[in-house]
């Protein structure tokens, strides 16, 4: 089962009392591995159905959550897309405006405008910011489509874990009702405990937001001096 949550999440791991006491299992005590024999012994039946009400409730929130990271990954990347012709328009741009000031002919004609040579380096001045920013806007573009694929990645994972486990709380549930010994008992609460435990680190780890909140602030451009873009069009 993968782990790549756990070390961030530790503090909201919970304990097999403290997440029976949050979905309201009907039972006066904590259920602990020293008290579970007790507690499930007068309905392990009950026990269970609760347990596995509770586990479907995360598996449709996993699966909610891993749909709308979905459709946010195929927003950014058409983000993304419409930033980088961006970029390659100003920096064609940036490029004939430098091939114009060093033939050192003016005033010259643009993309389909006069410019003197003031008016040239005031230009690549706002076009090298221009592509600062949409440099910088492409890599936060390409850490968040990453970002998101990851969580994917891991909340498909624990969907598997938690079915999985589903089937394997079942047969604990079954030993325990057959046996009621204390070692069953133990062997059904670890199960429950860790499934629970780490359902929470995924579906804590992965918030979904609006592709607006997850690129806020990423498109400022900082104003370019004029003695750079003179560098730039004498090609230094």
């Amino acid at each position: 089962m993968r782990k790549t949550f756990v070390a961030s999440c530790v503090s909201s791991i919970v304990s097999a009392a403290a997440w029976v006491h949050a979905y309201g299992l009907p039972f006066e005590q904590p259920i602990t591995p020293e008290t579970a024999p007790v507690q499930c012994s007068s309905d392990p039946d009950a026990f269970f159905d609760r347990v596995r009400q509770q586990a479907e409730a995360d598996l449709r929130i996993m699966k909610e959550n891993r749909n709308a990271l979905r459709s946010s990954s195929a927003d950014v990347e058409n983000k993304q897309s419409e930033v980088q012709e961006k970029l390659d328009y100003a920096t064609k741009a940036a490029a004939d405006f430098r091939k114009a000031w060093q033939d050192d002919r003016f005033p010259v004609i643009i993309h389909g405008r006069a410019y003197t040579r003031p008016d040239v380096e005031a230009q690549t001045s706002s076009l090298l910011a221009q592509i600062d920013g949409y440099t910088e806007a492409l890599a936060k573009y390409a850490r968040t489509i990453t970002d998101i694929r990851e969580h994917v990645e891991d909340l498909t994972s624990q969907i598997v874990d938690t079915e999985t486990d589903l089937g394997l709380l079942e047969s604990r549930c079954s030993v325990y009702k057959a046996t009621q010994s204390e070692s069953a008992a133990t062997d059904l609460m670890a199960v429950v405990d860790s499934l629970f435990a780490e359902n929470a680190s995924v579906i804590s780890a992965s918030p979904i937001r609006s592709v607006d909140e997850m690129m806020r602030d990423t498109t400022s451009v900082a104003p370019v001096s004029r003695s750079r873009a003179v560098s730039f069009l004498a090609g230094e």
